[in-house]
This record gives C-alpha cells, structure tokens and sequence, in this order.
C-alpha cells in the first residue's frame, strides 16, 4: 500500500520509516507470563519411579490446563470444557519446569510451572466457540483500612490487615494487585477519612504515583467469630464506585491454638492475621478477577475493522503508540494507510465489540475521540500541539 509522503515526513521520520512495516500483528506483550501456570502439585503411584513420573507430567499439564481456562474465562464456564486427552493438551504446552520433586520407588512428587503456546490456547478456545479474555487489567491499588479496633486505621499503625495483603503472592493473572507501602508520601497523598470518603482527588493522586488504574478501599470490620469486608472500587474512568461485600468466618490452625495469637478482630489468628485475613483477601482478589474477565470477555469469531486518525507531536510519541497498540491482545491487526508530519491513518482489526475495545484501550492509556468526522485515537498526557520533527 502506498504511503503518501512530504519532504517534512522524508526529514523528520526517516528513522521510523525504515523500522516501519505496513501491518503489523499485536504483540501481545506480557502472553507468556499470562499463559504460565506455576505451583501446580502432583502425587502420583504407579508401577514404577519412572512411571509415576511420567503419569505425573502428564497428570500436572492437564491440572495447569484447567487453572488456565479458569484464568481466562468467567466462573462456571468449565462446563463448556469438552473432553481433553493428554495428546490435545500436550499440543498446547510450550515448554514447563519442574519447580521441586520428590520420588520413591513406585510414587512421584512434583511442583510444576507450565507455559502454554498463547496462540494454540486462542485456536482452541476459538474451535470451541468459547468466550474468553485475555486483555490485563492496569494494577488495582487497593487500600486496605482496619476497622476493627472502632476507628478506621490507616496509615498509624502497621495493621494486621494491611500485612495481609503484602504477603499476597505475586499474581500472574489478569488483575494484578498493587499494595501501598505506607510511606510518607503515601500519608501526604490520602488520609484514612478521604480513602473511607472515595475523595477522587486524592484517589487519583496515589493510583498515579503506583501507575495504578482502579483503587479499592477494603474496609475490615470484626462480624461474630470472623471478619467482614466491605470492598468499593472507584474505576480510572471516573464512572460510578462499585461495592461488594465479602465475609469471612474464623479460621484457627493447630499452630495458632498453641501461640493463642489474637489478631485484629479479637480471634486467634496466627502472625500477620494468619489464615482469616489471608483467605479474605483471596476471596476479594478472586471477585476483582471475575468482574474484570466478565466484562472484557470476547466472542470468538466477532471480529471488526475501524478507521482511525493518531496525532502524535513526535517520532518518539508515534512509536510509542505503536508500541502500546501492539501490546492489546484483541487487536489483531493494525494496517497503516497513511503517515503524514503530525499523525497517521491506521486500520484496526480487533476481536469483541466496541465497548471491549475501549476497555482494552485504556489498559495501554489509550483513547478513542470523536473529533470532526473523523475517530482519533489518543494517548493520556500526550501533547496536543505538534512539534517540529527532529532533524536524522
């Protein structure tokens, strides 16, 4: 396709022409992460060492295969799982590790990380006609306020709560997790009565210093023998908070027992919480989850092209966007029509509707503007005025 050209284009864009492909696919950058299972467990008897070993592999692709499906659809899709030998799963598996292992003469077990081929998953997901996303969300900073004690606690104390949620272990999934450290900026950024008020100004400021997107205020509070948690998102977009409320009974181990540990809310709860807190938590990660993949979930097969105008000031600010359209696993193709000085015209195609293309959009800071006849695409904090390119 031919590109019309300038002397100001040929001067100030030459560097990025010759890198430059007419259609680029997206990368779909940060896949493999998103298509690896860790931690998954086997125990495995057979006849045999080697045996057991072998059933075990193939017993823990499997079991890392249904935690992946589960990771990329909303709960109780499993049921539209139609029957997987270990040849169709194996055919899938891009590489896997073995994290630890133990063996006997006829028993095997292991500890196993397995990364998936993300294009094979999507050919298989798209045979089956199964919805699925894999669009990740920008981190949730969430804010956890202890209100156990009557008042809501903060920043004043290192709180019981607050430790359980640092001690969450780093997510491979599609809503990543983002904890305040509790600094002295983060004390000048939000106060405990705004984050319980959902003050948007000072929302917006701590999210922006953690390069968060969403921010959840997580309010602890003591309910019979265990705990409940009122939890209300306030969304990037400025739309309306949304809440959700988790509860949580005791949870007391044979180790707590014995230390008769009391935790926030007056129970035996081991170092840090133990157990109650942690499963709270677990239970409001596992909610952000499925509100995220059920509202970017896409049809496979719904597949659209759209037009689009990019202003950019720069050659730095065009790469850059490139860059970040590139990393958006629903957009499948990104076809350059035209380059001018300060914009270009690209075709889309992308998988899902407009709504999900928006939603994926914004993950990369990205925007879709009406502006004359014409939809632009725009990148948050991007200069409006053009620059003179830079001389090569």
């Amino acid at each position: 396709m031919l590109v019309r050209c300038t002397p100001a284009l040929r001067k100030g864009l030459t560097a990025a022409l010759l890198s430059l492909s007419l259609v680029w696919p997206a990368a779909g950058q940060g896949a493999d992460d998103l298509f690896t299972v860790r931690d998954v467990t086997v125990d495995v008897t057979a006849a045999s060492a080697l045996a057991a070993r072998d059933q075990g592999m193939r017993e823990g692709q499997r079991k890392a295969f249904d935690a992946l499906f589960d990771r990329l659809t909303p709960e109780g899709t499993r049921a539209r799982l139609p029957s997987l030998d270990s040849t169709a799963v194996d055919a899938m598996v891009q590489s896997f590790q073995v994290q630890e292992e133990r063996a006997s003469d006829v028993r095997y077990l292991g500890r196993l990380a397995v990364s998936f081929n993300a294009a094979a998953v999507r050919r298989f997901m798209r045979s089956y006609n199964i919805p699925y996303t894999e669009v990740r969300s920008r981190p949730v900073l969430v804010i956890p306020v202890d209100q156990t004690g009557g008042a809501p606690v903060l920043w004043q104390a290192e709180t019981a709560w607050r430790q359980a949620w640092a001690d969450l272990p780093l997510q491979s999934g599609l809503v990543p997790i983002a904890i305040p450290y509790g600094e002295a900026q983060d004390v000048a950024d939000i106060g405990v009565e705004q984050a319980v008020a959902g003050e948007a100004d000072p929302l917006a400021r701590i999210a922006s210093r953690y390069e968060a997107g969403d921010v959840a205020v997580a309010i602890l509070a003591p309910a019979g023998s265990g705990v409940t948690v009122t939890v209300t998102l306030y969304p990037a977009t400025g739309s309306a908070p949304e809440s959700f409320t988790i509860n949580q009974e005791q949870i007391t181990t044979s180790t707590d027992a014995a230390s008769g540990s009391t935790g926030a809310h007056g129970g035996p709860t081991g170092a840090h919480g133990g157990p109650t807190l942690k499963a709270a938590v677990e239970k409001i990660v596992h909610q952000l989850e499925e509100r995220w993949t059920a509202a970017n979930m896409v049809v496979p097969g719904q597949e659209s092209d759209l037009t689009l105008s990019i202003p950019f000031t720069s050659q730095r600010d065009w790469l850059d966007t490139r860059k970040r359209l590139s990393a958006i696993p629903t957009v499948s193709q990104v076809r350059l029509l035209s380059l001018g000085r300060d914009r270009a015209e690209v075709e889309l195609r992308y998988v899902g509707d407009m709504e999900r293309l928006r939603s994926a959009l914004a993950q990369q800071d990205l925007s879709l503007i009406q502006a004359s006849e014409k939809t632009e695409l725009r990148r948050r904090g991007a200069v409006s005025t053009p620059s003179t390119p830079p001389t090569p």
